[in-house]
């Protein structure tokens, strides 16, 4: 009969307990209001989730992960509907001592229980975050890189300013603190949650500079060569031909969330232009205008992608459950009409090609100079150079480049260069370049490698380097000259985890060994 009643009067406790669901809340080490937490590679995430409950309610455990989740949506082509897909890339979890939770596992009406924890962002996931087949054998490092916060605008920047980081609403990554009260039933059921919270944080992790593409002139989705026919007019005969072209530019380097450095996020472009006349009493038009442009990229799928995704033939992947969203930024219009081309005759140009480089030009300067034309017979050529600086706008948010299983972002730079002939045109003739562009993240200075200082007293400096020295035909050492020798051995030192370890006795070699019996 007792126990009838127990078991009654817990099932109703149960049920009562679950009606009034506590209350979690998750606060943030150094939150300021209005604004959200930003984070780096190997920022500690440190903070506190409080429960409180209105009534008692039996618990069996507190669970808080740090989560990344990646969600994307995509229109289907075949039919009418949307198909997407969601991906867990990452989820780390806070461990609780049994000490940190209340005996019995109550939580009184009332009172306020606080369990810490932390996090440290880490730079690469587990492997198994990346399981999917791939096509390319470099797929699998790339997607296991940390990637970026991304499409919310409230985690953009600070979150005190709505800024547009150029993702389209079909693709999002997000981070965030989860905070779950857990009840486990008697069955083998899974547990069941109380209550929970989550509180978004923005991460923009470290990414270091890859490699440079290797691009051809005739790529698919880039033009780092153009050659143009130069006209004295609409109707005219032609003045020669001219040769644009650019190689890909150092990355750009974002500065670390919360950054107080005020350098200015920029990068330079060089254009290298090229004229070969019909004649060598032709002259190179004049330069007029540069106008450059960052083209953003975003790229989702509801499949993991085998492949790095291209800038080629996105109308087919509306078919395979995939699609792109590109943007583009004004980045700067100049003026280079005071820009000077060089003359180069074959003489010049053959002796050139035998003098001696600087010894700071590389070797393979020369190919990302502008090639002649296929119409060049040997004759009189100019040359020119313009640099284009490339400097972000404030107005918008830029994450580093990243490939992910379901979301990836590049970008790339659009440059025009138009040029005058000497028979005014009513259009004003122009070359188009598109070149490849990296976004990079570098480290908070705290965590950059410190050069190790080793203090030299004054005694020591005078004994090495002041002290006269006896030059003598014995091999014994003179005990004075023993503190000397010993200062310039180098001494090896094991690391502190083998000093332990004892060191191995190493026989000495004899010069007359008898045989082994």
């Amino acid at each position: 009969m007792a126990a009838s009643v127990v078991s009654r009067s817990s099932s109703s406790f149960d049920t009562f307990a679950y009606r009034s669901r506590p209350k979690v809340t998750i606060e943030l080490a150094g939150q300021k209001d209005g604004l959200v937490n930003s984070y780096t590679t190997g920022d500690c995430i440190e903070g506190s989730v409080t429960v409180t409950a209105e009534h008692d309610t039996r618990f069996d455990e507190i669970e808080i992960t740090f989560e990344g989740t990646s969600k994307t949506s995509v229109e289907r082509a075949t039919m009418p509907g949307r198909t997407g897909a969601y991906q867990t890339f990452l989820r780390l979890r806070q461990p609780l001592e049994p000490s940190a939770y209340p005996t019995p596992c109550v939580l009184e009406a009332g009172r306020a229980y606080e369990f810490p924890f932390t996090f440290v962002v880490p730079e690469r996931l587990l492997p198994h975050a990346c399981s999917h087949k791939k096509t390319n054998i470099h797929v699998e490092r790339a997607h296991t890189l940390l990637p970026p916060s991304l499409g919310d605008p409230m985690l953009a920047s600070n979150g005190k300013t709505l800024l547009d980081d150029l993702s389209p609403t079909m693709s999002c990554i997000a981070y965030l603190i989860h905070a779950s009260v857990l009840r486990k039933p008697a069955s083998a059921t899974p547990a069941k949650s109380l209550a929970s919270a989550g509180k978004k944080v923005r991460v923009i992790p470290m990414v270091d500079e890859e490699p440079p593409l290797n691009i051809t002139d005739n790529e698919d989705g880039y033009c780092i060569r153009k050659e143009k026919n130069v006209k004295r007019g609409a109707m005219r005969s032609k003045l020669g031909r001219l040769v644009v072209k650019a190689s890909q530019p150092k990355p750009v380097q974002l500065s670390p969330p919360d950054s107080a450095t005020s350098d200015s996020v920029s990068s330079a472009a060089t254009i290298h232009l090229r004229f070969d006349p019909v004649s060598d009493d032709e002259q190179p038009p004049r330069l007029g205008t540069v106008w450059s442009r960052l083209r953003v990229s975003t790229f989702y799928s509801a499949e993991p992608w085998g492949d790095f995704p291209s800038l080629v033939c996105p109308i087919v992947w509306a078919h395979m459950g995939r699609g792109s969203y590109t943007e583009t930024v004004p980045l700067s219009t100049m003026c280079v009409a005071l820009a000077q081309w060089t003359k180069h005759s074959p003489a010049t140009s053959t002796t050139g090609s035998l003098g001696r480089c600087d010894s700071l030009q590389s070797t393979s300067s020369d190919e990302s100079l502008a090639g002649p034309t296929a119409c060049f017979a040997g004759g009189v050529y100019y040359t020119a150079s313009v640099v284009v600086p490339i400097t972000l706008p404030k107005s918008k948010a830029f994450v580093p480049t990243f490939h992910s299983c379901l979301v990836s972002r590049i970008y790339a730079l659009d440059l025009t260069v138009s040029y005058h002939t000497p028979n005014a045109n009513i259009l004003t003739p122009s070359a188009s370049l598109r070149v490849p562009i990296q976004l990079t993240c570098r480290p908070r200075a705290a965590t950059l490698p410190k050069p190790t200082e080793v203090e030299i007293t004054q005694q020591e400096v005078d004994a090495e380097f002041f002290t006269p020295r006896t030059v003598t035909s014995s091999t014994t050492v003179p005990e004075s000259e023993l503190f000397l020798v010993g200062r310039r051995q180098p001494q090896f030192q094991q690391p502190p985890e083998y000093s332990v370890i004892p060191a191995p006795n190493v026989p000495v070699l004899q010069t007359n060994m008898s045989p082994r019996v």
